[in-house]
């Protein structure tokens, strides 16, 4: 992992997104976060500040669903460190129901989240990608994208698109230089679903058994296993699974 480079992750002051900004700031890189949630911010800085990380690091509030807010975020990144070299776009949200109780809205916000938050925050940094060389798109899907499942396939629905979205962008963009890679994942010990939600995926999808979980250090490993890459080569898909899991 090089030094002296920028990387912006949205939904990076929990969970994975958390563990790899901690990641890359202790490898030396100028790091930028953002959340729509003030409480969490004045955590994850706390964080950051007590393992003393806090000097290369910039924590921004904002909402992946409102462009003028995304533009911010991105305009107050390259004031602060002049370029953006890697764009993680790790922000997301989870809703699982039945296919005849969806709730309408419920899906369009995370279709909102999930599609277009990605797409236009992508939008906004490519402007200043295009200027630079050797930089980096990771968009985090889930295997989801690629399996459905019951009650998840509106989830999937959405990471299915990342995922053909970030195909199309890949070869859109190769020509300025500008790397694209996908990560495929499953179950990642963080707070993403809540306590109705882990029940039933534990007692329908998991015998009664708690699975085997990756850890959110084993994501932010694998963001820096894709942006160790040398120039002449790309991780453009890559799957990380729990290991003997349920």
């Amino acid at each position: 992992m090089s030094k002296n480079k920028t990387i912006l992750i949205s939904g990076g002051v929990t969970g994975i997104g958390a563990a790899t900004a901690l990641k890359f700031l202790e490898a030396g890189w100028s790091v930028a976060v953002f959340s729509n949630t003030a409480e969490h911010n004045r955590e994850f800085l706390k964080t950051a500040q007590t393992e003393g990380l806090a000097n290369k690091l910039l924590v921004l509030l904002g909402d992946i669903t409102k462009e003028k807010e995304v533009k911010r975020i991105v305009a107050e990144t390259k004031k602060k460190f002049k370029e953006i070299d890697v764009l993680f776009n790790n922000a997301g949200l989870g809703y699982f129901v039945d296919a005849d109780k969806v709730d309408v809205k419920k899906f369009d916000e995370m279709m909102e989240v999930n599609v277009i938050g990605i797409a236009d925050l992508t939008k906004q940094v490519l402007p200043i990608m295009k200027k630079q060389k050797s930089v980096q798109i990771i968009n985090n899907a889930s295997i989801a994208g690629k399996i459905g499942h019951p009650k998840s396939e509106f989830y999937a629905a959405t990471k299915s698109a990342v995922m053909r979205y970030s195909e199309g962008l890949r070869s859109e963009v190769v020509k300025y230089g500008i790397k694209v890679s996908v990560i495929y994942t499953s179950t990642v010990k963080t707070g993403f679903w809540n306590k109705k939600e882990f029940a039933r995926r534990k007692k329908e999808n998991w015998g009664g058994k708690d699975p085997v979980f990756l850890t959110v250090q084993d994501l932010a490993r694998t963001v820096d296993f894709i942006v160790s890459q040398p120039e002449n080569s790309v991780v453009e898909e890559i799957t990380i699974m729990p290991f003997g899991k349920v």
